[in-house]
């Protein structure tokens, strides 16, 4: 399959797919939802590799190293849509390649566990703002760990490649397992919580 075809699927899946069910079991009016489902999923793709890369950033440096080179988006209108990468150096050490390689994944099951907790029916009403933090904590992490499983069962030799050279496929695969698993639970939680809002009332 082409590789931009499958990527926008997973957009659409992961993403696009969420948000469309957020908004339909709403009460808001269209007038509300609307402008929302078409801004966020925009605004998602401006953040999604540049906090993935920024990620790597902070995981080099906290680790002792320096980041030589990065672009942090894509050139979307060349086509681009995930050629965001860094370069770095001081990174020679085997437990330095794992912590700036899988920074980014760890960060996002961070961000996961803070959505479950932050995204209650009392966190807000406004459909915009429970839409971009949902779509920020919980559906960006969600389509990182999705995308680049994918990816890396395509053969392509990236992040859990990596990761993979480092700690064996069997620990790879059992983190990428449950980071799906981990991803699909908060998704369908969130979602079964924020149904119904704004006038439906309950914890």
């Amino acid at each position: 399959m082409n590789n931009h075809l499958l990527i926008t699927l997973e957009i659409l899946l992961v993403v696009v797919t969420p948000l469309i069910f957020l908004y339909l079991k709403g009460t808001w009016p269209l007038r509300a939802t609307v402008p929302c489902l078409v801004s966020i999923p925009i605004l998602w793709y401006p953040t999604y590799a540049p906090l993935h890369e920024l990620s790597h950033i902070a995981g080099t440096y906290l680790v002792g190293g320096t980041v030589v080179d990065y672009k942090l988006i894509p050139r979307f209108w060349l086509g681009e849509v995930g050629r965001a990468w860094i370069k770095s150096d001081g990174v020679t050490q085997t437990w330095q390649q794992l912590i700036t390689t899988s920074f980014p994944y760890i960060l996002d099951v961070l961000c996961v566990a803070i959505g479950v907790l932050v995204l209650r029916r009392d966190f807000s009403k406004n459909p915009f703002l429970i839409g971009l933090v949902f779509m920020l904590l919980c559906l960006r992490p969600a389509f990182d760990f999705v995308c680049e499983s994918i990816a890396f069962l395509g053969g392509d030799r990236g992040d859990f490649y990596a990761i993979q050279g480092i700690i064996g496929s069997t620990f790879t695969w059992l983190f990428i397992f449950l980071s799906l698993a981990l991803s699909l639970f908060s998704v369908l939680k969130i979602l079964k919580r924020l149904v119904g809002l704004p006038e439906a009332n309950g914890a």
